[in-house]
C-alpha cells in the first residue's frame, strides 16, 4: 500500500507528524479523524525497501540489536526507546520513534502502538513482539527474529551479488550494440553508397536496419519509455503482479531459484513465528504477509484456510501444492514429532543450501550465454560489413 505522510493535532492539543500506510487518502484522513484527529496536511510519499515499506533491513536490523541489548541490560521499554530515538539520524525513523513513545506513555503496549506505523514495522515484526509481550520472553523472541532477519538479509545478499556481474554484461553487450549500430555501420553505409546495388544481400540487409534504426531512434527510445511506464504500473496491479510472479517461477534455472527462496523464506518465517508462541494459523497469515509472491502468498492464505478447517499443515500445503511432495512429508513428520519449528528450520537450511549450489551455476550460465549472444552478432556484423571488401579483392584477382 502507499505511504502518507502527515500531519495532525491531537485531542489534548499535542501536534503529530508521522508517516503511516493506507489505501488512498481519503480512507486515511477517515482513520485519522476517528481517533480523534485534526488533520492539518496529508501527502502521498515515495517509498523505498525496508522492513516494513521504507528504511533499510540493515540498518533495521542495528536497531532491533540495540533495542534488545538495552532490554536485556534490564532497561524499561520507554526508556530504551527514549535512548534509541536520540541516537536515531534517519529523521522519518526519528518521527515514528516519537509516535511510539508517544503511545506507550498513553497506555499501549509496544507491539499496538508499533503496529500504527507499518511503513517501518512490518505485520510480521509487530506479531513477533506482540507474542513475545505475551508470553514475557520479549528478549528471547527479539533474539531470534534478529537471527531470522540475518539469514533473510545474508541469503538476498547472496542473489544479488550473484546477479551483479551479469547485469554488467548485459550493460557491456548494449554499449558495444550501440557502437556498432550509431557509429561504426554508419560509416561504412557512406563508403558503400556508390555500390549499392552490387552489395551481398546480408551487407544491404545490416545497412538498411541500421538506417531505418538511426531515422526512427526518437520514435523507438519514446515508445520503449511509454511501455517500460506502462508494463511498471500494470505490474503494480493485482492481476499484473500475479501474472508475473507465476512467469518468474516458470522461468526456466531462475524459477527454481526463486522458488527454493521464497520456500526457504516460508520455513524459517513460520519456524520464528511457532517458536514466538503464535498460533499457527496466525503464523501463516503474517508469513502470507511477508511473501512478496502473489502466487505463494495466495497458496499460504489457501492454506491457512484449511487449517482453520482442521486440517494439518502437511495435507493443507499436499492439497494447495504449494510445497515439494519432500518438503510435505518433512513438515508431516515435523507435526508428528511435536518439533515442527525444528523440522521448518531443518527445510529452511536445505532450502538455502541448495540455492547457494545453484546461484553459481546460475551466474555462469547467464554469463556464457551472453558473451556467445554478443560473439555471434558481432561476427554476423563484422562478416556483413567486410563482405564486399572481400569480394571485391576476389574480382581484383
Amino acid at each position: 500500500m502507499p505511504v502518507f505522510t502527515y500531519k495532525a493535532v491531537r485531542e489534548d492539543g499535542t501536534s503529530v507528524a508521522d508517516e503511516t500506510t493506507a489505501g488512498d487518502a481519503n480512507e486515511l484522513r477517515q482513520s485519522l479523524e476517528a481517533r480523534g484527529y485534526l488533520v492539518l496536511s496529508l501527502e502521498r510519499k515515495k517509498t523505498a525497501f525496508g522492513l516494513g515499506v521504507r528504511g533499510s533491513a540493515k540498518d533495521f536490523l542495528v536497531f532491533n540489536q540495540e533495542f534488545t541489548t538495552l532490554i536485556k541490560a534490564g532497561l524499561p521499554i520507554l526508556q530504551s526507546l527514549e535512548i534509541l530515538h536520540k541516537r536515531t539520524e534517519q529523521q522519518g525513523f526519528r518521527t515514528t520513534l516519537e509516535g511510539i513513545i508517544h503511545g506507550i506513555k498513553n497506555g499501549s503496549t509496544l507491539s499496538d502502538a508499533m503496529a500504527e506505523h507499518p511503513a517501518y514495522f512490518s505485520p510480521l515484526y509487530t506479531a513477533t513482539v506482540r507474542a513475545g509481550e505475551k508470553s514475557g520472553a520479549l528478549v528471547d523472541v527479539l533474539k531470534r527474529f534478529i537471527i531470522y532477519q540475518k539469514k533473510m538479509l545474508i541469503m538476498r545478499r547472496k542473489l544479488t551479488t550473484a546477479l551483479i556481474y551479469p547485469l554488467l554484461v548485459v550493460i557491456f553487450v548494449i554499449a558495444v550494440m550501440a557502437l556498432f549500430l550509431f557509429y561504426i555501420i554508419p560509416s561504412f553505409t557512406q563508403m558503400y553508397s556508390a555500390e549499392s546495388a552490387s552489395l551481398p544481400l546480408l551487407t544491404k540487409v545490416l545497412l538498411s536496419f541500421t538506417q531505418s534504426l538511426t531515422a526512427y531512434a526518437p520514435f523507438l527510445l519514446l515508445g520503449a519509455i511509454m511501455s517500460g511506464i506502462g508494463i511498471y504500473s500494470w505490474q503494480r496491479t493485482d492481476a499484473g503482479k500475479k501474472i508475473l510472479d507465476k512467469v518468474r517461477l516458470k522461468l526456466p534455472v531462475i524459477g527454481t531459484l526463486v522458488f527454493q527462496y521464497i520456500i526457504s523464506q516460508i520455513a524459517r518465517t513460520l519456524s520464528t513465528l511457532l517458536r514466538g508462541g503464535i498460533p499457527l494459523v496466525q503464523a501463516l497469515d503474517t508469513t502470507a504477509g511477508a511473501i512478496n509472491n502473489a502466487v505463494i502468498a495466495g497458496g499460504l492464505k489457501e492454506s491457512r484456510k484449511l487449517v482453520t478447517e482442521g486440517v494439518s499443515l502437511a495435507e493443507a500445503f499436499e492439497r494447495t501444492r504449494l510445497m515439494p511432495d519432500m518438503t510435505v512429508r518433512m513438515v508431516e513428520v515435523g507435526e508428528s514429532s511435536g518439533d515442527l519449528p525444528q523440522m521448518l528450520e531443518d527445510i529452511a537450511d536445505f532450502y538455502e543450501e541448495g540455492a547457494d549450489a545453484k546461484i553459481p551455476v546460475l551466474t555462469t550460465l547467464i554469463e556464457v550465454a551472453i558473451i556467445l549472444f554478443l560473439g555471434l552478432v558481432v561476427a554476423v556484423m563484422v562478416i556483413a560489413l567486410y563482405m564486399p571488401i572481400f569480394q571485391m579483392g576476389a574480382t581484383m584477382k
